[in-house]
């Protein structure tokens, strides 16, 4: 008898996301000495106009704080056992293995792909334009999620195996 497969819960890269909120405080700490030192007059200022130094601040200065609150959240974002796959990021939605029809990793950095029915695609509110979500759609493949790697703690390739192994019958997709 073979044995029963283990719940997989995937969550938030602590290594990864307080590594990038302390770059990203390095570079905010390198800004505030250079803009002082442009105010006093010992550092040139160039000819790029001064709102576009500021809104790469407030730009890095939102990675930060995303980050922090990632690196503090420690709720699954993905799980896998014998109810289907469960996806958080803001979502905390249930997929049932019923209404998955193919699973599959794609990509340079690899993306968990899920065919899925068409109520459970509309459920997971994902676009492909919103580039901070870890949850987007699959260019060209119906109604399909995209699961990306960013920032998580564990490989696509890892949750494709355990996929499989709650759901045998799972087919690969081309």
């Amino acid at each position: 008898m073979a044995a029963k497969p283990r719940r997989l819960e995937v969550r938030h890269s602590q290594m990864f996301h307080m590594t990038l909120a302390a770059i990203g405080v390095a570079l905010l700490v390198i800004a505030g000495i250079y803009g002082a030192a442009a105010l006093m007059g010992e550092a040139p200022l160039s000819q790029r106009p001064s709102w576009l130094m500021l809104l790469c601040v407030v730009a890095i200065l939102y990675y930060v704080v995303r980050s922090i609150l990632r690196f503090r959240d420690r709720r699954p974002q993905v799980v896998i056992d014998r109810d289907g796959v469960r996806l958080g990021f803001g979502r905390d939605m249930l997929v049932p293995w019923d209404a998955i029809q193919w699973a599959r990793v794609r990509g340079v950095r690899p993306t968990l792909q899920l065919g899925v029915d068409a109520e459970s695609f509309t459920k997971a509110r994902v676009s492909l334009w919103n580039l901070d979500d870890n949850l987007t759609s699959v260019p060209g493949g119906g109604s399909a999620i995209a699961v990306r790697a960013a920032g998580l703690d564990t490989p696509m390739r890892t949750v494709l195996e355990a996929m499989h192994a709650w759901k045998p019958s799972l087919r690969p997709h081309r």
